[in-house]
């Protein structure tokens, strides 16, 4: 999401120099492990940043909300550092009614309140309208993958579109997250020019910080195929008239899409594709690169959603693997 510069002659924010606002932002450290801190820092400081921009009034009070937030949404619930991620509603439900043990009911209502301000002052400076949020949201696992039922319903949710075009890109959204596992920064960079289509297959060339190429599962091949026929060369495959490859493209669609029922989150769709894998017995080191992550330590959080293979399928497993297997490593 891009800063958004609002220019006045005598810029003050509630009596507080626009200046001083920015200076405190930049250099605001909160009593967060130095190591956290190191990752999640500039993350917080823009989004904080881009709301003071964004509005009149200050908003040094949400640093503290903001840092305890984010640090909760990237260590416990093990999401990315993504606004389209973090701007979901129903994750900050779920940060108020789990990640804030021994907080005082007054205080979380002080935080609910500041990080969905947060949200609405964001969302509403890219042009999108937000209801105003009078009454918490059910709690609502963010890492959970997404159950077969779920996936229907998300299926229906995109054939329910108003549009052939917006039933398209919900379509490819689907299965670019659930078919191949690609965060909000890969998806919104994917062109036609990106898909290789093969007896193989659908190959999925990522670009970004994550350069690697993503076979597509099966059964979320169709919708990329279709969506390739109809989409000149050159153009994003996810929503073909965009000009720019910003993560808001994703939320921005999200947030005016037709339905009340389930709505995709991309962060849970690649949860959801991490976990198939994992379930299947894909080899880890093949599904770390095709998932652009680095360590073993990744998966952790969620193993147990992995169910057990059972004791044959344990014991073959095993017993199936020879040294001839490994390969010539030299």
């Amino acid at each position: 999401m891009p800063i958004i510069h609002h220019c006045f002659d005598d810029y003050h924010r509630g009596g507080i120099p626009l200046d001083y606002a920015l200076d405190r932002i930049t250099n605001y450290t909160p009593n967060i492990p130095a190591p956290y801190w190191d990752v999640i820092g500039s993350f917080v400081r823009d989004v904080v940043r881009d709301v003071q921009y964004a509005t009149s009034k200050p908003v040094l009070n949400l640093l503290p909300v903001m840092a305890r937030y984010v640090l909760w949404s990237w260590q416990t619930a093990g999401l990315p550092l993504e606004r389209e991620v973090l701007l979901q509603r129903e994750l900050i439900e779920e940060f108020i009614n789990h990640g804030c043990p021994g907080v005082r009911k007054t205080s979380l209502a002080t935080y609910r309140s500041r990080l969905l301000l947060m949200r609405k002052i964001l969302l509403e400076a890219e042009g999108i309208r937000v209801r105003a949020a009078s009454t918490p949201f059910p709690a609502v696992d963010p890492a959970r993958p997404y159950t077969v039922r779920d996936l229907a319903a998300l299926r229906s949710w995109a054939d329910g579109q108003h549009t052939a075009t917006r039933i398209r890109d919900a379509k490819v959204l689907l299965a670019l997250g659930a078919g191949a596992g690609l965060r909000t920064e890969d998806l919104v960079r994917v062109t036609v020019n990106d898909v290789q289509m093969d007896d193989l297959g659908v190959l999925i060339n990522v670009h970004g910080r994550h350069p690697r190429s993503v076979p597509v599962l099966a059964e979320w091949e169709e919708p990329i195929k279709t969506a390739v026929s109809s989409i000149p060369k050159g153009k994003p495959l996810f929503g073909e008239g965009r000009t720019s490859y910003n993560n808001n493209g994703v939320s921005n669609f999200l947030s005016r899409a037709t339905g009340a029922g389930l709505k995709p989150s991309l962060a849970r769709l690649r949860i959801t594709w991490i976990v198939h894998h994992l379930t299947l017995g894909t080899p880890v080191v093949l599904l770390m690169q095709a998932a652009g992550i680095a360590t073993l330590e990744a998966f952790d959080r969620y193993l147990p959603y992995v169910p057990d293979a059972g004791t044959l399928a344990f014991r073959e497993a095993l017993r199936g693997t020879t040294i001839d297997q490994i390969g010539d490593r030299s």
